[in-house]
């Protein structure tokens, strides 16, 4: 199959996955603008704080909060949905405090964690922060429920498993003895006689201080206590996204080129996806050289493959000097056309034969805005509103 309609048709959440440089963050906006002209209620949701997402929607940043692209932007480039189509930017602070606020049982708990130091620093720097709160604004969307379509266009590969793997992560950190101990530190035997005694817990806390560059340990002690009671809220998320992420409302979309060592990376995906009980549902292989469709001249030399171009090229005496090049364009172009194709044949065999695996050609610009993502579109899905502008070339704003 290469069409992706029927998928996007019958899911509710497509995460985009996929390499770095793969063209992942284009293809996300391009499924969300097939959500907006279908009529649907769409927002496309950003982890990777890039520009690129913002410039292909004509927008000059991405907003935090939510807001629908005006229907000027549309009208611009020739379009009309029916729907909507809102770009999320994931601002890692942002969440983290809108988090602490609804989760927090008072105001006093709410400050005091907000003005926490370790807080402060955990929120900006701990590893897997920002997929974690990428997965809280995910939860978010998904329980207010004025969303038809959410389209999540995640970080490269290697981040991308840790944006998967982040609610089992979370989860068994808040589980861990490590926690427990942090917390009875501050209500039994008292910090320092925990830290001077156990050097279990002083090596975590050395550790932690290295990490985050905060000195004062009862900062710390101070965070655990105070986020104690909230601990359970945010097992209890993260527990809900893990099942939204493996349920049948969910299309994971694999991302690549056609490179050896990108399909490479896309198979470890695959791979680990599997390890997680998830199933890619959708295949999308950006920037292929077409091969020629013709027969290629069976010729024994390649100064007889130019004598026979020149009569169809129609070139004078006066320029047929660039005639060798392009027939050594052609034949370089036609090999790595033909390479690419075999690669891509094999890494297919992975997957269910009738599991959309959509080929997307070498385009001539970049989709840089609505125009270029209903152009990519055309490849994606065939179902696209047909009638578009080609007046300009750059966005109004």
């Amino acid at each position: 199959m290469s069409d992706l309609s029927q998928l996007i048709a019958t899911h509710r959440v497509l995460v985009c996955v996929g390499s770095g440089g793969v063209g992942k963050t284009t293809t996300a906006a391009a499924l969300a603008l097939w959500g907006a002209l279908h009529g649907r209620r769409t927002a496309v949701v950003t982890i990777d704080p890039a520009k690129r997402l913002a410039d292909c929607l004509g927008l000059h940043t991405l907003a935090a909060h939510e807001e629908p692209l005006p229907p000027e932007i549309f009208a611009y480039y020739g379009l009309s949905p029916s729907g909507t189509l809102t770009a999320l930017l994931v601002d890692q602070q942002g969440a983290w405090d809108a988090a602490v606020a609804r989760y927090a049982p008072t105001a006093e708990i709410r400050e005091r964690i907000l003005a926490n130091r370790f807080y402060q620093g955990l929120s900006r720097t701990f590893a897997g922060s920002h997929e974690y709160m990428a997965l809280d604004t995910l939860a978010t969307l998904v329980q207010k429920g004025i969303y038809d379509l959410i389209v999540v266009d995640t970080p490269p590969t290697r981040q991308a498993l840790d944006f998967l793997e982040a609610p089992q992560r979370l989860q068994r950190f808040l589980d861990s003895q490590a926690n427990k101990l942090f917390i009875r530190s501050a209500t039994t035997t008292g910090w320092a006689a925990l830290s001077a005694v156990n050097r279990t817990v002083t090596f975590l806390l050395r550790k932690i201080e290295e990490a985050t560059g905060i000195s004062a340990l009862e900062d710390i002690v101070e965070f655990f206590t105070s986020m104690q009671r909230m601990f359970i809220d945010f097992g209890d998320r993260f527990s809900r996204v893990r099942t939204l992420l493996a349920s049948a409302e969910t299309a994971f979309l694999l991302v690549t080129s056609p490179e050896e060592e990108i399909l490479a990376e896309a198979e470890e995906f695959r791979v680990g996806l599997e390890r997680l009980d998830v199933a890619v549902k959708g295949v999308i292989v950006n920037r292929l050289h077409e091969p020629w469709q013709g027969q290629l001249p069976q010729l024994q030399s390649y100064a007889a493959l130019v004598k026979r171009l020149r009569p169809t090229v129609r070139l004078t005496a006066r320029d047929s000097t660039p005639l060798p090049w392009l027939v050594q364009n052609f034949l370089a172009y036609q090999l790595q056309a033909r390479g690419e194709e075999r690669r891509v044949e094999l890494f297919s065999q992975h997957f269910l034969a009738d599991l959309p695996f959509v080929r997307v050609p070498l385009l001539p610009a970049f989709p840089a805005d609505l125009s270029g993502l209903a152009t990519l579109l055309q490849y994606l899905c065939r179902e696209i509103q047909p009638k578009l502008s080609h007046r300009v070339k750059h966005s109004p704003t």
